[in-house]
């Protein structure tokens, strides 16, 4: 035990003297015209991977997007994610995709991401925040064998010690890394999620929502990501789930090329033999490209 605490001081300390400008990070000169986080599915099954997309639009053409903190992500295992930035004449457009998967069913609340940078307009470092998202996470939690009552109870009490010390370490770091943070970033002003003169948001174009299922697709090419991104087709364009392909082909937005040829597509990629698969998930990517231009 004496040992330990002479631990727990050394890295205090050692902490505490690193110097608080560290965290400091030149901030970009940015218009952020939009910043939204959203969802491939808003009902998420117990451990089913699915994908949070974070999107940002600035009016400058950069190659990169520095600054961005995505949500705490607790409650769920991240898979891992995957960031793309696309530069035009009229602007440029950040996207970032998290895989992650829930074990816990039930109401899922997810933060805002932040952007910390400085608006072009007048010169001054504000913070941007996306929308939160609330899912509802469906499914049953897998079990996993008990330990027996004797085994447990010794267990416990090695953990539960274990656990003071982590927690009593953490907080001493959570401390300094906060001081720090706030005398790098004492500066920066709170801002809403569009700038001040910006035009308002105009609603999310089915455009917009076939370009997102192309990257989530692209980033995570198997069965379950086609599944995912089958569903989210078919609401945006007013489809039920349940209903059947030959069903949702009559739909007025489904008759036309190329929504019907992508549709077809996403079908045999959620359902075919696993020897096709790859081939068939590759022909609805390119579907997807043939429906957003």
């Amino acid at each position: 035990m004496v040992r330990i605490r002479r631990l727990i001081a050394a890295l205090t300390l050692a902490l505490a003297g690193l110097p608080l400008c560290a965290g400091a990070q030149a901030l970009q000169r940015l218009t952020v015209q939009s910043f939204t986080l959203s969802s491939d599915t808003a009902t998420p099954h117990v451990d089913v991977p699915f994908h949070l997309v974070v999107t940002l639009h600035v009016r400058e053409n950069i190659g990169s997007i520095g600054n961005i903190e995505l949500p705490l992500l607790a409650s769920l295992d991240l898979l891992g994610d995957e960031r793309q930035i696309n530069a035009a004449p009229g602007g440029s457009t950040y996207r970032e995709i998290i895989s992650v998967t829930a074990h816990t069913p039930g109401a899922l609340a997810i933060a805002p991401a932040v952007l910390q940078a400085v608006d072009a307009r007048d010169g001054h470092a504000k913070q941007y925040s996306t929308n939160g998202l609330s899912l509802k996470v469906v499914g049953s939690p897998s079990t996993a064998p008990l330990l027996n009552v004797s085994q447990g109870a010794s267990v416990g009490w090695a953990f539960a010690w274990v656990g003071i010390w982590i927690v009593v370490i953490g907080a001493t770091i959570a401390v300094v890394v906060a001081i720090a943070r706030r005398g790098a970033t004492a500066d920066v002003r709170n801002a809403p999620p569009v700038v001040d003169e910006a035009p308002p948001l105009p609603p999310r174009t089915l455009e917009d929502q076939l370009r997102d299922a192309l990257l989530v697709l692209r980033a995570d090419p198997q069965r379950l990501t086609a599944v995912g991104v089958r569903g989210a087709v078919w609401r945006a364009i007013g489809a039920d789930e349940g209903e059947t392909l030959s069903a949702v082909l009559r739909l007025h937005q489904a008759g036309a090329e190329p929504m019907r040829t992508l549709l077809i597509a996403l079908e045999r990629a959620a359902f075919t033999y696993d020897a096709d698969l790859p081939n068939a998930i590759e022909d609805a990517c390119v579907a997807l490209e043939h429906a957003i231009e």
